[in-house]
């Protein structure tokens, strides 16, 4: 499971999903209209945020080790990013929130003021991890963390009790303050069980994912590009019409 990228699961929707909606027209790129489809951007964002997280995971210290984008249950569902180490193992969830306001609290956490079911959700993925553990004979505390990637406030009202809510830029040296609670060997041999894909729910992705999420997410900056073109473009022709009315 190591050679799983972070996002996986995510970038392979997006892909489906762009692939299936109709190219922009020559017009629709010369004033930069976003290539992806409505339904894709929430999968997009996502895929953005698993792909910042497994680049801080990758600078953890050696004896450690992360998992990414990793098939439990029975459906469609994964584990962002699955982390053992000296002190536990990690359940990590992440949620991409560029410029929001999040409020967290014993039993929910909102999001611009809206509810999500984060918590539980981490709780019943942690739950699954605390499963598979239990059933190789491995000892371990599981831990839920919910990482919070982009959002512009993270305001803790109320700890949760199973759950830790984290910020992307906190998230290493969090994890690498955490008490011992797991010798050498015990970390390594639930390393190996994540690492076996038999472990988990058998899944086949294309090769190419990864090189394909890339293409899209060049067009969509290529867009962005664009529309802060003409912005800058019709800013600059006001600012033309306004300056004869200036006193000088």
């Amino acid at each position: 499971m190591r050679d799983r990228a972070p996002g996986t699961a995510v970038m392979e929707q997006v892909v489906r999903l762009q692939e299936a909606s109709p190219p922009r027209s020559p017009l629709a790129r010369a004033f930069g209209v976003d290539p992806l489809p409505a339904d894709a951007q929430p999968w997009f964002a996502g895929a953005l945020g698993e792909r910042q997280v497994g680049a801080t995971l990758a600078r953890l210290p050696k004896g450690w080790s992360a998992f990414h984008a990793v098939p439990v249950g029975s459906g469609e569902a994964d584990v962002d990013h699955l982390v053992v180490g000296p002190g536990g193992v990690f359940v990590v969830n992440t949620k991409h929130h560029r410029g929001a306001r999040l409020a967290v609290y014993d039993r929910s956490v909102l999001v611009n003021g809206v509810k999500q079911p984060y918590l539980r959700n981490s709780d019943l993925e942690a739950s699954r991890v605390r499963g598979l553990l239990l059933r190789a004979g491995i000892e371990a505390p599981v831990h839920a963390v919910i990482v919070v990637v982009g959002a512009k406030e993270v305001r803790l009202h109320r700890k949760p009790v199973r759950t830790a809510v984290v910020r992307s830029e906190s998230l290493v040296r969090w994890l690498t303050r955490r008490p011992a609670a797991l010798d050498d060997e015990t970390v390594a041999r639930a390393a190996r069980l994540f690492d076996d894909p038999a472990s988990w729910r058998a899944v086949e992705s294309p090769g190419d994912t990864a090189e394909r999420f890339g293409a899209i997410e060049r067009e969509v900056r290529s867009a962005q590009l664009v529309r802060a073109g003409w912005g800058l473009a019709a800013g600059l022709g006001l600012l033309a019409v306004a300056l004869p009315f200036v006193p000088h």
